[in-house]
């Protein structure tokens, strides 16, 4: 079976409130169980809880810190996905950072990430990073293919040591501008 393409009139982003604060971190297992599929060996910590919950990050300053932006992805009305937007990058000249960027399962192939990537870098201006964990190739594959549609190829990729994971200090770093022609 072919898995068709969602028109973009039927994908929306919405900006996330505190009160869906609870519908995000629900969501956000079902990324964390994702991502096992790629990183699930690098370690322990990505071990399948006892009681069978995946337990994320908690992403409430995305919702208190006035430096982040948390939106919801929507295919009609249906829960679809979120964004996380931080100013926290590898670089002291970033603007914006992806901090956590999902889609669920139902949804991928569909044309709706890149449609909503395309779309948020439209709508934030400056200079953007992508981080991405060397392990995670589908993740990687989908970021430098965005990137690179988007900016013509104008991009940097660059793999980096970071400090915020000790089990796994390298991530592949992707810098591109989006200013106002783009």
């Amino acid at each position: 079976m072919q898995n068709p393409a969602i028109q973009k009139e039927n994908i929306h982003i919405e900006p996330a409130t505190l009160s869906e604060y609870p519908t995000l971190q629900n969501l956000a297992r079902f990324y964390l169980y994702d991502m096992t599929r790629y990183c699930g060996f690098i370690s322990e910590d990505w071990a399948c809880p006892e009681n069978g919950l995946y337990e994320c990050n908690d992403f409430k300053k995305y919702f208190e810190e006035a430096s982040c932006k948390a939106y919801f992805i929507r295919v009609k009305k249906e829960l679809a996905g979120f964004v996380l937007l931080n100013k926290n990058g590898t670089s002291p000249k970033t603007d914006w950072n992806m901090g956590e960027f999902f889609v669920l399962s139902k949804f991928q192939g569909k044309g709706v990430a890149p449609y909503v990537a395309h779309q948020i870098w439209q709508d934030h201006k400056g200079q953007w990073e992508i981080a991405v964990i060397p392990e995670n190739i589908k993740a990687l594959t989908f970021w430098r293919k965005a990137v690179s549609n988007f900016t013509g190829k104008n991009y940097t990729e660059e793999v980096k040591t970071i400090d915020y994971d000790e089990d796994q200090p390298k991530r592949h770093v992707l810098s591109f501008r989006v200013d106002s022609k783009s």
